[in-house]
């Protein structure tokens, strides 16, 4: 997946690729954050800038309590 650079990625951004992976893979939450970060930060969650990983943390809590 190609990611812009230039900006800070949202919450709602997370949320729906999140949601995705979780669809297409058929795995738990846990398991799905676990590949988003991997397919997106790799191993640096500065990547992509604070405010941005930030955003990741809170899109998954957000889920994490819809789904409880």
């Amino acid at each position: 997946m190609v990611v812009n650079h230039a900006g800070t990625l949202t919450q709602d951004y997370f949320k729906s690729y999140i949601k995705l992976i979780m669809n297409v893979n058929e795995c738990p939450l846990e398991e799905t954050k676990n590949i988003a970060f991997k397919q997106l930060f790799g191993t640096n969650e500065s990547r992509f800038g604070k405010e941005t990983y930030k955003n990741f943390l809170l899109a998954y809590q957000k889920l994490e309590n819809e789904i409880e």
